[in-house]
């Protein structure tokens, strides 16, 4: 720790953001055991715990859809304690939080890659975060999708290239909207510039964004580079939603699922 550091938490504590408790990190012990990681119990495609099990490896979300990515994965289920951090780096600005989760994301991905993504012969050529519009980087400052990116990139030796994606049409908020109003939400919101084409062109990219929740964002990402010529492209949030219930992907498989 640099002599700053000490000097700064000497006269300004630092505490745990989820319970406010003093301590040496932004979040303590007992709190960080609230986060709850995805697992190997996931679903193959959009990497959502599953909580129900299935003789299909898709969940009855995914089963016969098309994702625009060609997997997604998550390193965390988006809990109480998760909403809490992902909240307090978001919208207050603490940069400490984003780091120590990105940190948490990039130890994860970066020590077995293939097993994350239960592809042994999965690679990817660079990682793209999704992108703010320019009027909410302006409030914001940052972009925690770029942050998280950047660190995950430096964990697989890959470049980053933040300005590929852009987000030319700026939308509402995800939060209260079903699937389908997601989907329509963000539908041809993102685009590559024609001078930025090459850099994705055949190219295998690693989309990074803070959550997942119907996987709309991804998609639609994903849906830009295939028109600028990216060959294939991965999902890698920080946190996804776990549905409580899950409907069976069809009949046999429900039957199968009993067995």
């Amino acid at each position: 720790m640099s002599l700053l550091r000490q000097l700064v938490q000497l006269i300004i504590p630092t505490r745990c953001v989820v319970c406010q408790r003093v301590g040496a990190e932004v979040l303590c012990t007992e709190c960080r055991s609230g986060l709850e990681l995805v697992g190997e119990k996931r679903c193959l495609r959009c990497g959502r715990r599953r909580e129900t099990t299935f003789a299909s490896p898709d969940c009855g979300e995914c089963f016969g859809r098309r994702l625009g990515v060609t997997r997604a994965r998550s390193l965390y289920v988006y809990n109480a304690v998760g909403r809490a951090l992902l909240a307090e780096f978001k919208y207050q600005g603490h940069l400490g939080v984003g780091e120590a989760l990105a940190g948490q994301l990039a130890n994860w991905i970066g020590g077995g890659w293939q097993a994350a993504f239960d592809e042994l012969a999965c690679t990817c050529d660079l990682v793209i975060p999704v992108p703010l519009h320019r009027s909410r980087l302006r409030t914001r400052r940052f972009n925690q999708s770029e942050l998280i990116a950047r660190a995950v990139a430096k964990a697989l030796g890959l470049p980053c290239i933040p300005d590929v994606l852009t987000r030319i049409r700026e939308t509402p908020t995800q939060v209260g909207l079903t699937e389908h109003q997601r989907r329509e939400n963000v539908r041809g919101a993102f685009d590559v510039s024609h001078a930025r084409r090459r850099l994705v062109d055949g190219k295998r990219v690693l989309l990074v964004d803070d959550l997942m929740t119907t996987g709309a964002t991804l998609a639609a990402c994903a849906g830009a580079l295939r028109r600028a010529g990216c060959g294939v492209a991965y999902g890698l949030t920080l946190f996804s939603t776990c549905r409580a219930v899950e409907p069976p992907a069809d009949a046999n498989t429900a039957l199968a699922g009993r067995v």
